[in-house]
């Protein structure tokens, strides 16, 4: 998020919270289908920043969202969004490398840190004993980042796109989220069972450098978009 884009979304974090309690569902849910849109940061700020306006000026009039936007707040955001201009491929691809540069820079420093090697290297540091300075990844480690990572982006994008239905069938959706959860976590279990073989070995400085180097990215993508 480039600083045009920070300071518009501090403006409007600031104007949303005059939103009042009665409008505030539909609003949150408008702003999240509006996420999900082919369209860039800039943009949506923009849109957010005038659907805040709209809001804020029927409230002051007594009147609620639905007397201004209409019963189809679907229909509504995908006007606006038909309005605006789509991302380009070039968006989208950094936008992409961005948030994978991002989330294995997250996994990476957990991995570090939970990693039993540096349990040992901490245990023999403070022992005196000889120091291995290598961390094993496994196959299973491999496959269980990339299908956090993909796991991710894709529950994030549902989510986005179902905004609407999704306050309207919480219960349905609160079983479709635990059974999903269930067969996620044992897909965790059987790759951690299936993958224990090392896929390679990296020195833990390495290992932090790459990480440092993920995050250097993922900062730099973020202040371009």
């Amino acid at each position: 998020m480039n600083k045009k884009v920070k300071e518009l979304n501090r403006i409007n974090n600031s104007f949303d919270k005059q939103v009042s309690p009665e409008n505030m569902q539909i609003f949150t849910d408008m702003i999240c289908y509006l996420r999900g849109g082919n369209i860039s940061e800039y943009d949506q700020e923009v849109v957010r920043q005038d659907l805040t306006e709209m809001i804020l000026s029927a409230q002051q009039r007594g009147e609620n969202i639905q007397s201004v936007i209409g019963g189809d707040y679907k229909a509504f955001c995908d006007n606006l969004i038909a309005s605006l201009p789509p991302k380009t491929t070039n968006q989208k691809v950094r936008d992409f490398f961005d948030i994978v540069c991002g989330s294995l820079s997250i996994l990476g420093v957990i991995y570090i840190i939970m990693a039993d090697e540096t349990v040992s290297l901490i245990r023999n540091f403070m022992t005196g004993k000889p120091l291995n300075y290598n961390i094993s990844v496994s196959i299973g480690s491999a496959i269980s980042i990339s299908v956090i990572i993909v796991a991710a982006i894709v529950i994030i994008e549902v989510i986005m796109k179902n905004s609407f239905q999704l306050g309207k069938k919480k219960r349905n959706n609160r079983l479709k989220a635990f059974f999903a959860g269930a067969g996620l976590m044992a897909a965790f279990l059987l790759i951690a069972w299936l993958g224990r073989a090392t896929l390679f070995t990296v020195n833990i400085f390495v290992a932090c450098a790459i990480v440092l180097l993920l995050y250097l990215v993922h900062k730099m993508l973020s202040q371009s978009t």
